[in-house]
């Protein structure tokens, strides 16, 4: 598996982004229940 390769860069890309995403929304929901 090629890191370097553009398909790939963008599937960690969207990885990332939604980890990131998850990490800020956990918090707001834990806090709201």
């Amino acid at each position: 598996m090629n890191i370097w390769n553009p398909k790939t860069q963008k599937k960690i890309a969207a990885a990332i982004a939604i980890v990131l995403v998850l990490a800020m929304i956990v918090p707001i929901l834990s806090y709201l229940v």
